[in-house]
């Protein structure tokens, strides 16, 4: 991936220095994986700030960003960070330091510290080649583990265990690392959409899942509700079809220059012809990349406009307390055409 390129997106855009600590921004604009650094963007020029832990790992990929250069400290990080910035303004990233962060930087340091927020996360919004490509790995990782479900259901003693055998079947397909803990949700547990999965046996029966991986940085996500062996139950078939409708309805309606709320309304009117968009308890979707949530925001009053090379998920549901529920969400890529779907696990209920 061309880290060089994206830094220098981020220092066209900028009249003052500012402090990267947002380490899915710190990677994507250097590709740099450990768990602490810091880099410090001026117009010109760059330093790339991490402990004594990865002095080593950060070299060579520092070396790779014209006109950044390497601070490795053992302890007064604050210090550091004064030192470089001296007195003019520099902006501090809102959402990433805490409040404790930037009071300690502001007793140490003589700049006019100011926030700054979604600077580096524009710039993510559009996703290059590399990244596609690593979105379709996971995409396809999490497709190959749904497709040995009923292997896996059969041999898996409880929800968390099916969680865990498809965490297992991404890996050897693929995906490095699960991006969450599964949902699997059996009968009705289903009904709560971030549902714990535990110890209740998968047998026959209504299925939720809610999973992705890893690849090269980049998630995946995509949610499944299935009925395991047997004849489904009429009401929940029903309800099926309903989110079935509504979601391919908002995947149609994916297209460069639409705004993300209206995809979201797309979904909606569906459900709100049945009846149901009261039963819909979240947002239609949102943008996945190095975070499994980041922009564009697929919801009610976004203020965001699909462009090419968005990717986002389309995940609709409807929720009935004490019955079950029903998720279906692929991930999609905004195209010239319309949406892509990345995601190509049948949908079929049963």
């Amino acid at each position: 991936m061309d880290h060089a390129a994206r830094l220098r997106r981020l220092q066209e855009t900028l009249d003052a220095p500012l402090v990267v600590s947002n380490l899915s921004n710190v990677r994507y604009l250097s590709g740099f994986t450990g768990s602490n650094a810091h880099l410090v963007v001026w117009p010109d020029r760059a330093v790339f700030l991490t402990d004594g832990r990865y002095g080593e790992l950060a070299a060579p990929l520092v070396e790779a960003l014209p006109g950044t250069d390497l601070v490795v400290y053992t302890e007064k990080l604050m210090e550091h960070l004064a030192g470089l910035l001296g007195s003019g303004t520099a902006h501090l990233e809102s959402e990433a330091v805490t409040w404790s962060f930037a009071r300690s930087l502001a007793d140490e340091a003589d700049a006019d510290l100011q926030p700054a927020t979604g600077v580096v996360e524009a710039l993510r919004l559009v996703k290059d080649a590399d990244e596609v490509a690593a979105l379709r790995d996971a995409a396809a990782a999490g497709d190959a583990a749904f497709a040995e479900l009923s292997d896996l259901a059969d041999s898996a003693g409880s929800e968390a265990e099916l969680g865990w055998a498809l965490i297992d079947s991404m890996r050897r397909h693929g995906g490095e690392a699960a991006s969450w803990d599964p949902i699997v949700a059996a009968g009705a547990g289903a009904s709560v959409p971030h549902y714990r999965s535990g110890r209740n046996p998968v047998g026959d029966g209504l299925l939720l899942l809610d999973y992705g991986c890893v690849v090269n940085g980049y998630h995946s996500d995509m949610s499944r509700t299935v009925w395991l062996n047997g004849q489904p139950e009429p009401g929940m078939a029903r309800i099926h079809g309903i989110v079935a409708e509504a979601q391919q309805a908002a995947i149609d309606a994916v297209a460069p220059g639409v705004a993300a709320d209206a995809v979201d309304g797309a979904a909606r009117a569906v459900l709100a012809g049945y009846g149901l968009e009261d039963r819909l308890l979240h947002s239609v979707g949102h943008g996945v990349g190095l975070d499994i949530h980041e922009g564009p925001w697929v919801r009610r009053n976004s203020d965001h406009v699909l462009e090419e090379g968005h990717v986002i998920t389309v995940e609709p549901g409807v929720y009935l307390p004490g019955e079950g529920g029903v998720r279906i969400e692929d991930m999609v890529l905004v195209t010239a055409t319309g949406g892509e779907q990345l995601t190509n696990s049948p949908k079929d209920f049963a």
